[in-house]
């Protein structure tokens, strides 16, 4: 299973798009009246719908086959879950053969489809010389969520394992952030408690190459966004830095992130970064 794509719900799609493809280097996918971008080989990764929430609306995972597509609802059927086929116009829509939607503990949706298509043209972009999705997908959302523990037992039935946890302070409290896998990414998927606001913390691409770090870290202070310095995380151990989108969400541009390998063993950690990822005021 793979992050295949996420939908945002955005106040101003023109500044998303510009940001997307004039900082970022992705590829405008337009498809009709869909305002999408691509980073690699599919037909697209990031859908902006006009919408004033300025959040995310619905992720998708892709399946290996039919096979495991039908015995993960099974599953969660069994659980209790309510999954529903995603309708001839979503399918459509997304460019998947099949697929069905339902909604974690706090209400967003997420989509379980198969055969996500390919792009009929290569990637291409002036800005980056590419970016590292395939088995790994398209890179991993950080979520904000009411109550962690059910949020880790909703997502191991939809079929993440735990990769680790990070528990900082947070004012007088702690904040404790779960990072799970479903793949050889170190995370597709992570959760915080944090009940309220936006449920989207940042949506993450990985770059091929270290320099487009640099690079994109370069253009975005050029173009003016709100951005963090460049750090690595301890846990994923990835080198990037975090950008302001227009909609007020972060996107996290990073390289050489960990991979799951082996005999993984679940590590807590008491920092969100090793070095550096300063916060801008």
């Amino acid at each position: 299973m793979r992050l295949a794509y996420c939908g945002l719900g955005l106040a101003d799609i023109e500044a998303w798009a510009r940001f997307g493809t004039e900082a970022l280097g992705l590829m405008s996918a337009d498809r009709g009246e869909l305002r999408r971008l691509r980073l690699d080989d599919r037909a697209w990764r990031i859908a902006l719908h006009p919408g004033s929430e300025d959040d995310i609306r619905y992720a998708g995972f892709e399946c290996a086959d039919i096979v495991a597509l039908n015995a993960r609802r099974g599953a969660l059927e069994r659980a209790g879950i309510v999954c529903t086929d995603l309708d001839e116009t979503e399918l459509n829509e997304r460019q998947v053969a099949a697929g069905f939607h339902l909604c974690d503990p706090d209400g967003l949706r997420f989509e379980l489809v198969i055969d996500h298509e390919a792009a009929t043209s290569p990637f291409q972009s002036e800005l980056v010389q590419g970016f590292r999705t395939g088995d790994q997908g398209l890179g991993h959302v950080v979520l904000a969520i009411g109550d962690l523990d059910r949020g880790v037992a909703f997502f191991e039935q939809i079929g993440f394992a735990m990769s680790d946890y990070i528990t900082v302070p947070m004012g007088e409290a702690q904040l404790r952030i779960a990072f799970m896998h479903c793949n050889p990414r170190h995370h597709s998927l992570a959760i915080a408690g944090l009940p309220g606001g936006k449920r989207l913390n940042h949506i993450m691409v990985e770059v091929a190459e270290v320099d487009d770090v640099l690079l994109g870290y370069k253009r975005c202070v050029e173009q003016g966004y709100k951005t963090g310095g460049i750090g690595r995380h301890p846990n994923d151990q990835m080198l990037s830095f975090y950008v302001q989108t227009p909609a007020g969400f972060d996107v996290e541009y990073g390289w050489g992130g960990r991979v799951i390998a082996g005999d993984w063993r679940v590590e807590e950690y008491d920092q969100i970064s090793i070095w550096g990822h300063e916060r801008a005021a």
